[in-house]
């Protein structure tokens, strides 16, 4: 679920508490005239009074996917919560037993979906939209969560969760609206700041446009996904963020690079053996006989 700050600003009729079926979004009311955030550095993403309310107060950097995976499927935990109204509905039965393997079923494949990304063992994720998320042989590794309407993806670095990743559907009756613009005013409206817009560049390697924001712990980011109908909202330990350079240590290797036995072979230069044996190039009849 995105859980919302409570902004003493004002009143903010806005929910995304609830992304299934028949969800929907009241347009932001009006808000009062507020103090402007501290500004950013140039070059640096806005800073918003708060970003804590984004998630579940239940999660927090740094969990491994052991401690995350309990928040969601201990007694009393998330899948728990989301059933409990149906199966309080229910007398002892068939459709009881049918609903409880349901939310089961839902549990086990939550705690299955932890995926490692090992050199020489590819994903489905390479070749998605996420695969500019996380990299190979540095101790990285994924959670999937389908939950509440939305795909959700907790990504780790050394089993310590740094990043939350929601695929946020794009439609007329969503909390964040039917396009990309519509979703980043939304935030913009929300986070009381305007988010900086950093257009797709392959050059810096950034595949596709996104907003961002940012307060003292975290780094938020909406990614334009308006060709799949879905916008990505994503939420970033800034800690994290400042050490992947370190924490990335092994480089993918370079798919145009040289294989290292051709390179040793012609590293001083290559040249033609038959060059010094004279004679025509050409491979050819020569002077013969007519």
């Amino acid at each position: 679920m995105w859980y919302l700050p409570r902004m003493k600003r004002g009143v903010l009729a806005l929910s995304l508490l609830t992304l299934g079926a028949g969800a929907a979004l009241a347009s932001a009311v009006s808000l009062p005239a507020t103090a402007a955030p501290p500004a950013a550095p140039a070059g640096d993403a806005p800073t918003a009074s708060s970003l804590s309310g984004l998630v579940e107060k239940e999660l927090h950097w740094g969990m491994s996917h052991q401690q995350v995976t309990q928040v969601y499927n201990q007694t009393g935990g998330f899948f728990d919560r989301e059933y409990a109204p149906q199966l309080m509905k229910l007398q002892p039965g068939v459709a009881q037993q049918q609903l409880e393997a349901d939310r089961d079923s839902r549990k086990a494949n939550f705690e299955r979906s932890y995926t490692e990304f090992n050199i020489g063992t590819p994903t489905g994720y390479d070749v998605g939209a996420l695969h500019t998320e996380y990299t190979y042989g540095n101790g990285e590794a994924v959670q999937r969560l389908f939950k509440d309407g939305k795909n959700r993806f907790f990504f780790y670095i050394k089993d310590r969760l740094w990043k939350i990743y929601d695929e946020i559907p794009l439609r007329a009756d969503a909390p964040l609206g039917s396009s990309y613009q519509e979703a980043v005013t939304k935030l913009n409206g929300l986070l009381a700041v305007p988010g900086r817009i950093r257009a797709a560049n392959a050059q810096t390697g950034l595949e596709r446009t996104e907003a961002d924001w940012q307060d003292a712990k975290s780094h938020l980011r909406a990614v334009d996904r308006s060709g799949e109908h879905l916008v990505g909202v994503v939420l970033e330990d800034r800690n994290t963020l400042s050490n992947l350079t370190a924490l990335r240590s092994v480089k993918p290797p370079d798919p145009f690079a040289l294989d290292p036995s051709i390179a040793n072979i012609t590293k001083n230069g290559v040249t033609d053996p038959n060059a010094a044996k004279g004679g025509s190039p050409d491979g050819g009849k020569g002077k013969g006989k007519h």
